[in-house]
């Protein structure tokens, strides 16, 4: 894997700093005010991990120093992720080096809005400078207003799901775009998803291409292919006024308004309503916020990486690339909870060199804990940000919505943050998607019963042992019938297929 073409282009509004890594062109936009890193140990970061899964030495050029500091620990990081998944393998790193320097005065902490930052920036507010928000690993908000309505390879967000979804034709969208497409085309995507998602070269900028022949033919649109997807008011509008004189425009909203998690849309001002409320937060406490956009979502999901296992690589490659001498990762577990995870106490810190110190932080609080310490500040209560559906504010209906309202609700702390209060009802069915969320409802339990809330405390046990349940039969069908009874009951409720993202853990 190689990391070339590196270059940092300023302009009034930013600072532009990119490379090509394995032919994708990973890049990050810093505001013009910060000096940036011109060594190659933020992409070193980036691409670590998809080389691991390829299987590939990484190759940099030689005028992309790496610090001797970090390069000591990448054998160490690597043993760490391929003893948790044996599927990342152990590769060389083949690069000149240099010592890095402190390029930015002050102390940085990565900050979303959620509980993990909110707390880390509370506890350590006199020492923090700097809050660094990232567009582009969270969410791939739609920033960019559309030149033209062709498609590139930077509007595709997540390449994976994308082909798998083409390749599968989970839906008719799927089924008629796969049918229109080029005999070339199938191939390469097929074998792209059927390598396990390690060999995207060409994939996305074939499918670019052929989406750019499908939007600039006849009209795609047909009620029975479309049906069941959600279109936009624009998209309906077109087609009410049956305005086929823009039928390249209306092509390329359809294809978007069906694969709105893995196509960027057209702006819709989101962005700069989240950066706007950021910044009101840091002001309000005195600070700065570095608002910093990079296409990294899209680049891990070529490889099919969860955001799980790439958390912290994205996290380390802008520490290093801003250069503050201490940076603060936001930990999302207790000492008590851990296991292996992308973001760790024991990996996050291997990430720092000579100039930059990467602290993970807040193992020593639970969940409650930490809401229990932001709840004292009302200003930051009001300002919690925890739902993963939308970008701004709380849907309230999500298992996060729910297991933050509820512990607010048990600690008797009043927030504007969730407009919709979740019911008894939707408490009981809350979907507890992993073991990760499971030790979040726990700790309500625990907290329900010291506070003698009864009540709430039974909704929370009946989310639970639901849970509980579901993976008791997945074990015995997995251990008695090879995971048989599981596929009849997807084929019985006509399930679609699922993508499997590579995950910190061997599954």
């Amino acid at each position: 894997m190689n990391i070339i073409n590196h270059q940092i282009k300023y302009s009034y509004d930013k600072i532009d700093i990119s490379a090509d890594i394995d032919g994708f062109r990973l890049w990050y936009k810093i505001p013009p005010s910060y000096a940036v890193s011109s060594s190659g140990d933020p992409f070193l970061a980036a691409s670590l991990l998809p080389a691991m899964i390829k299987g590939s030495d990484i190759r940099i050029e030689p005028n992309l120093k790496i610090s001797p500091f970090l390069m000591r620990n990448i054998n160490t990081i690597q043993e760490i992720h391929h003893t948790w998944n044996p599927k990342l393998k152990i590769i060389s790193v083949n690069a000149d080096i240099h010592p890095a320097k402190i390029l930015n005065d002050g102390c940085g902490s990565f900050f979303s809005g959620g509980v993990d930052s909110t707390y880390t920036f509370l506890k350590n507010i006199n020492e923090i400078t700097h809050i660094i928000n990232i567009h582009g690993f969270d969410f791939q908000l739609d920033k960019e207003t559309r030149e033209n309505l062709l498609f590139t390879t930077q509007d595709i967000k997540d390449l994976a799901q994308l082909a798998f979804k083409l390749v599968n034709r989970v839906d008719p969208v799927s089924k008629y775009l796969m049918d229109q497409f080029s005999e070339g085309t199938r191939k390469l995507l097929t074998a792209y998803v059927n390598s396990g998602f390690i060999i995207p070269e060409r994939v996305d900028k074939n499918l670019s291409e052929s989406f750019n022949n499908i939007i600039t033919g006849d009209l795609i649109y047909d009620k029975n292919i479309f049906a069941g997807k959600k279109l936009r008011s624009q998209t309906k509008e077109m087609l009410m006024n049956n305005m086929a004189e823009n039928r390249t425009l209306l092509n390329r909203l359809l294809i978007e308004d069906s694969y709105p998690k893995e196509i960027l849309g057209k702006y819709s001002g989101e962005y700069d309503e989240v950066i706007n409320r950021h910044k009101r937060f840091a002001e309000f406490f005195g600070k700065k916020l570095i608002a910093v956009e990079t296409n990294f979502y899209s680049f891990g999901y070529r490889y099919n990486l969860s955001r799980n296992l790439t958390q912290g690589t994205a996290l380390a490659s802008i520490a290093l690339l801003l250069g503050f001498r201490t940076v603060y990762i936001p930990a999302s577990y207790s000492y008590s909870q851990l296991f292996p995870l992308g973001s760790h106490p024991l990996v996050d810190p291997l990430w720092s060199n000579e100039a930059v110190k990467i602290i993970h932080d807040g193992c020593e609080s639970t969940r409650t804990q930490k809401i229990k310490k932001i709840s004292e500040n009302k200003y930051a209560v009001e300002h919690l940000q925890v739902c993963f559906d939308q970008a701004l504010g709380n849907c309230g209906k999500c298992e996060k919505c729910i297991r933050t309202y509820v512990t607010l609700k048990l600690l008797n702390v009043p927030t504007i943050a969730f407009p919709i209060s979740p019911s008894s009802r939707e408490i009981r069915n809350a979907k507890i998607s992993g073991d990760i969320e499971e030790a979040f409802f726990k700790e309500n339990v625990d907290l329900a019963l010291k506070n003698s809330n009864i009540k709430l405390r039974k909704e929370l046990l009946s989310c639970l042992k639901r849970y509980e349940r579901k993976k008791i039969y997945k074990d015995l069908d997995k251990i008695l019938f090879r995971g048989i009874i599981s596929k009849l009951y997807r084929n019985l409720k006509k399930e679609k297929p699922s993508i499997y993202r590579v995950d910190t853990k061997y599954p």
